[in-house]
C-alpha cells in the first residue's frame, strides 16, 4: 500500500523475475494503469510504460502522481509474467499535518557508534564492536519549542552484543548499565 497527500509525487517498482532461470529479466516491456476501486480508467488515464532501471537491469520504474482524493489500483504487466498490483491511497488533507495534529510533542533518536579504539568499561561488558551502535539516546521536546535545548524528557538504552567480533547488530537493548 502507498499513502500519498493529492499530487504527491511517488514511485512505482516492479522487479520482473524469471522463474525457470532465477534472475531478473531485463529489456522486457512493462505498463502500468491506475483505475479506481471498481476498476474503471481514470479521465485522463493515468497509465504508461516503465523504464527499466540504469542501476539494476530487471527493475522496472516511474514516478507518478495523482490530483484527486480517493482509493486507487496500480496495476503492472508484461507479457508472459505475473500481473503485480499495489493499493494506493490519496488522502485529501495533507498526511504530515494529519500526523502532527496528533502528536504534541517532536521525537528525536540518535543512534551513537561507538568510534574509541580502546573501549571503555561499558563497552568491554556489552561487547560493543568498533562502529557499532553503543547506545541510543531519545530526546522528547514540546511541539512549541524552538530548539532541542530543553527537552520535555529524554533517555538512553544501551546495546549488548553476544560478540565483539561477529555481532552485527545487537541482541538486546536495555536501560541504564
Amino acid at each position: 500500500m502507498i499513502k500519498v497527500n493529492i499530487s504527491e509525487s511517488f514511485p512505482i517498482t516492479v522487479a520482473l523475475l524469471d522463474e525457470g532461470t532465477g534472475s531478473l529479466s531485463s529489456g522486457e516491456t512493462v505498463i502500468y494503469d491506475i483505475r479506481d476501486l471498481d476498476d474503471t480508467p481514470l479521465s485522463p488515464a493515468i497509465s504508461g510504460t516503465l523504464t527499466e532501471s540504469t542501476v539494476a537491469a530487471g527493475i522496472y520504474k516511474t514516478s507518478l502522481s495523482i490530483p484527486t482524493a480517493g482509493t486507487y489500483i496500480c496495476y503492472a504487466s508484461a507479457n508472459n509474467f505475473v500481473t503485480s498490483t499495489e493499493e494506493v491511497i490519496v488522502e485529501a488533507q495533507n498526511l504530515y499535518d494529519l500526523v502532527k495534529q496528533e502528536r504534541h510533542y517532536n521525537l528525536s533518536i540518535e543512534d551513537v557508534v561507538r568510534t574509541n579504539a580502546t573501549p571503555n568499561a561499558s563497552q568491554t561488558a556489552r561487547k560493543v564492536p568498533m562502529n557499532k551502535t553503543d547506545y541510543v539516546i531519545t530526546r522528547i521536546k514540546s511541539d512549541d519549542a524552538s530548539d532541542w535545548s530543553a527537552p520535555v524528557t529524554s533517555g538512553i538504552v544501551y546495546a549488548h552484543y553476544e560478540n565483539i567480533v561477529t555481532s552485527l547488530v545487537p541482541y538486546k537493548i536495555g536501560g541504564e548499565y
